[in-house]
């Protein structure tokens, strides 16, 4: 697997295949988020580059109890924070993949988190119930201006950002089979 180092102060990178920022869905599977301020690609981090990055906020439930992602995040072995959105075609597509792993890792130390960048909860909550998305799920419900998002410059979904049960980043914008090899290395053992 190839290795790339983050740099220290960015996180999150856009990705080819994704719902953008202020974008319409077109016909291909792929739609352009924009221009970001920074902008890397997906990478995994080293590691001993990881202890220096950390990812933590608080966020409603779909029941509305805040809930801190470092105190979920620290109950497994590795977790997933996966940025998506009900309405996002690309983000419905990868979340199969995302089942799957989370069906066959949650025994061996897998979490997830959701983070939703949709904007009513309705359509938000029966998504998550389609979709058979059975781990935490976070949003508030601010769409694209949700803080996390933000705070992590998240501008394209889906996006993933995996950490270890102390919130350090180990990968970030991984899907599909790229994702898979991660926690299979990571929890096969």
């Amino acid at each position: 697997m190839k290795k790339y180092i983050l740099p220290a102060m960015v996180v999150i990178a856009m990705l080819f295949v994704s719902c953008g920022k202020k974008s319409t869905p077109t016909s291909e599977s792929s739609v352009s988020a924009g221009t970001s301020e920074t902008e890397i690609q997906a990478e995994t981090v080293s590691e001993s580059r990881s202890a220096t990055m950390k990812i933590d906020f608080t966020m409603a439930d779909m029941d509305g109890h805040n809930r801190c992602v470092s105190t979920e995040a620290a109950l497994h072995k590795l977790t997933v924070i996966d940025f998506w959105a009900s309405w996002c075609g690309p983000c419905r597509r990868e979340m199969p993949t995302l089942v799957h792993l989370y069906n066959m890792y949650k025994d061996k130390g897998l979490g997830v988190i959701g983070v939703s960048l949709d904007e009513d909860h309705s359509q938000w909550t029966s998504a998550v119930d389609q979709m058979n998305m059975t781990w935490l799920q976070l949003s508030d419900l601010q769409g694209w201006d949700n803080a996390a998002a933000r705070e992590y410059g998240i501008r394209s979904i889906p996006f993933t950002i995996v950490v270890d049960s102390n919130s350090n980043v180990v990968a970030a914008g991984l899907r599909g089979a790229d994702l898979v090899r991660l926690i299979e290395s990571r929890l096969d053992k």
